[in-house]
């Protein structure tokens, strides 16, 4: 038997492979020990394995997660001590134990991360799976020291309210320095539908003073603010084609260049970039996404699925948003209460807000108002009677009368209302000149 072959573990917890692996871990390999994982991998790697074979080990193998997740290890010294007794069997990994320790840890953070990701069903396994790897993938290549100017980044696409940026906060979960002593590196976040046009370059990537008028000081920048660690593009097909170039370069490179400046600076970020729109497909102006820097987010990508595809974890994410705001112990039968009322109110719905709507829904129900909106009544899979509401219209007015809806129902807020529409902010301003005339 190839028992190097046979300890293939794979980077997906809390799904059912990962479940099934790990039970036979246990019987098949009698992994029920630490000192029992440890012989088993000296085993494996028995003889003077080459660097080749320790990269082949900790890339395909995850050696010091698999230590953590056969055996179920809450410990995170003993697990350090134990990728200490490999080292004489494996000396090519004296060198990297803290890094390899720093990374065993991360997976005890994420663990306990992606429990935000609340649902059991097929596709909710699927989304804590992408996001395991998105995690791993680059914290392997790092640890190993492989030759890359830049990190991995992370495309997460989803409709609005799916909960992408919950996905980047697990992604970036316990992002410390492969340093176990490190402080934790930064966490910075932008919304680019947000940013000002003409400012978006200086917002991103800074500028010196006198670049343009106004700019009377040098500015650092996002980029620069996040050196070290995790910056997050939400709504990144808004970005301008300037921007875009820029950020080809800075992910390809590891550098920016501040407007206005001669030189430019390195920097250690990676980008996690979300969006609820197909990028290869053309913008409401005509434009396209540049391809490169679309093959270049999206070189790990995570898909955050809508709540309809996944109706049965509804009963789980209406009990899960009930614990945010009350306290079951005082109250034990109220999530069950909320939940019969909010599914008697809302059968039938579409639910095209996804799990943003579903938790307004759900206070709203625990407040004790109906769970819909007035605008929402009657909808349904097949999205109501619009005619019964706003007449037999043109799909123009159509447009023009749902942004009008969109913009009252999160008053107002412009940001708010092009994220959920799909569209950038320009495009939600001409609708609204259209409106006004």
């Amino acid at each position: 038997m190839d028992l190097l072959a046979e300890l293939r573990l794979r980077t997906a917890p809390h799904t059912g492979e990962a479940r099934r692996l790990n039970t036979e871990l246990r019987t098949q390999f009698r992994l029920k020990r630490p000192a029992d994982a440890v012989g088993a991998w000296k085993a494996a790697l028995a003889g003077e394995p080459s660097e080749a074979v320790v990269r082949k080990a900790l890339l395909d193998w995850s050696l010091a997660l698999g230590l953590h997740a056969a055996i179920n290890l809450a410990n995170l010294r003993e697990v350090r001590r134990l990728i200490e007794r490999l080292v004489p069997a494996l000396p090519l990994l004296e060198s990297r134990v803290g890094a390899i320790f720093a990374w065993s840890r991360r997976g005890h953070d994420v663990a306990a991360a992606l429990a935000g990701l609340v649902g059991r069903s097929p596709v909710m396994d699927e989304l804590r799976t992408q996001t395991w790897r998105a995690v791993f993938t680059d914290d392997v290549r790092k640890a190993l020291a492989l030759k890359a100017p830049h990190r991995l980044s992370v495309l997460i696409t989803g409709e609005p309210g799916t909960g992408k940026e919950i996905v980047a906060h697990t992604i970036a979960s316990g992002r410390g320095s492969l340093d176990p002593d490190g402080a934790e590196p930064p966490w910075v976040t932008a919304n680019i539908a947000a940013l000002t046009p003409n400012l978006a370059n200086s917002d991103l990537f800074g500028h010196v003073r006198g670049a343009f008028t106004g700019s009377t000081a040098d500015r650092s920048g996002l980029f620069a603010a996040a050196n070290g660690g995790v910056l997050f593009l939400d709504e990144i097909g808004d970005a301008s084609h300037d921007v875009q170039v820029r950020l080809l370069r800075t992910l390809q490179e590891g550098t920016i260049r501040p407007v206005g400046s001669d030189s430019e600076q390195r920097v250690d970020v990676r980008v996690l970039a979300a969006t609820n729109r197909d990028l290869t497909q053309p913008r409401e102006d005509g434009s396209v996404f540049r391809r490169d820097l679309l093959e270049r987010l999206s070189v790990l990508r995570v898909d955050c699925p809508p709540l309809r595809e996944r109706l049965e974890d509804l009963p789980e994410l209406v009990r899960h948003f009930v614990a945010m705001e009350i306290d079951l112990t005082a109250w034990p039968t109220i999530a069950e209460e909320v939940l019969e009322s909010l599914v008697t109110q809302t059968e039938g719905y579409a639910w095209v807000g996804n799990v943003r709507e579903l938790r307004a829904a759900t206070n709203r129900v625990i407040a004790g108002q109906p769970a819909m909106l007035p605008d929402q009544a009657g909808g349904s899979a097949a999205g109501g009677d619009l005619t019964a509401r706003w007449g037999v219209r043109t799909l123009e007015e159509v447009k023009l009368l749902y942004t009008q809806s969109v913009l009252e129902r999160v008053n107002g807020n412009k940001s708010e209302a092009a994220r959920i529409l799909g569209i950038d902010r320009n495009t939600l301003a001409r609708y609204a000149k259209q409106m006004e005339g």
